[in-house]
């Protein structure tokens, strides 16, 4: 995986807290390899989608 693909997965969560963050870390991540890259952005995606859903979603079941 490269950085751009890496940088295309979480891409669709631009407006989010801490995605300038996330793309910094991307970065660092890089520079231990491929293997790591593969890792952080799958971590980082997931971690964001998780967040989006728990915004959207997480007061509906409360009422």
């Amino acid at each position: 995986m490269t950085l751009v693909k890496a940088v295309q997965m979480i891409a669709p969560f631009e407006g989010l807290p801490y995605y300038d963050t996330a793309v910094s870390q991307l970065h660092v991540a890089s520079t231990g390899g491929k293997r790591e890259l593969h890792q952080a952005a799958y971590r980082i995606r997931d971690a964001f989608a998780t967040y989006e859903y728990a915004v959207n979603y997480g007061k509906a079941g409360a009422a």
